[in-house]
């Protein structure tokens, strides 16, 4: 799926038709990441974020750079503490690298995942009911249409509350 166009070679895209190859893409892009890593889940899917893999980049990734951060948008916050218990301690324990937001009122009902890596990589599914995702590691056209809307649902979010609290 590569086009040439006047000598440069467009970026290149693959279609991941199962939860194992987007399983393993996740992998591929938390391993390239350099400075952020931004991820948007209406429900944050514990087979694919919660697992000791992902959860052990992440925190590897923010704890090479003061600088790197990873930013989680979602839209159900209860299934999202309830059902990812590594990636709520990874929150708490890197709350300044690593943070949970709860879409504002004006984004909830989205149907649609997506992940982009420093501004250039990618992983979007654009339809949870289905299982395929498209995802590129390098194109920054791309990745800034998605990082785009990511900011903007992003500067409209707020913390999740139940990370800080302490049970008492």
């Amino acid at each position: 799926m590569t086009e040439q166009t006047e000598g440069a070679t467009a970026p290149t895209h693959a279609l991941l038709k199962n939860r194992d190859a987007v399983r393993a893409q996740l992998t591929l892009l938390a391993n390239q990441a350099r400075h952020e890593i931004r991820v948007f889940a209406p429900h944050l899917d514990p087979s694919l974020f919660n697992t000791g893999e992902i959860t052990h980049l992440l925190a590897s990734f923010v704890a090479r750079d003061r600088h790197n951060l990873v930013h989680i948008l979602v839209e159900d916050s209860e299934q999202t503490v309830r059902d990812n218990d590594r990636v709520v301690q990874l929150c708490q324990r890197m709350s300044d690298f690593v943070q949970l937001r709860r879409v504002s009122e004006q984004h909830i009902g989205l149907k649609e995942m997506f992940v982009v890596v420093d501004r250039l990589g990618y992983l979007h599914q654009q339809d949870l009911t289905r299982p395929e995702c498209l995802s590129s590691s390098a194109d920054a056209h791309g990745a800034a249409e998605l990082l785009q809307r990511f900011r903007e649902m992003w500067d409209r979010s707020e913390p999740v509350q139940r990370l800080h609290t302490t049970g008492l």
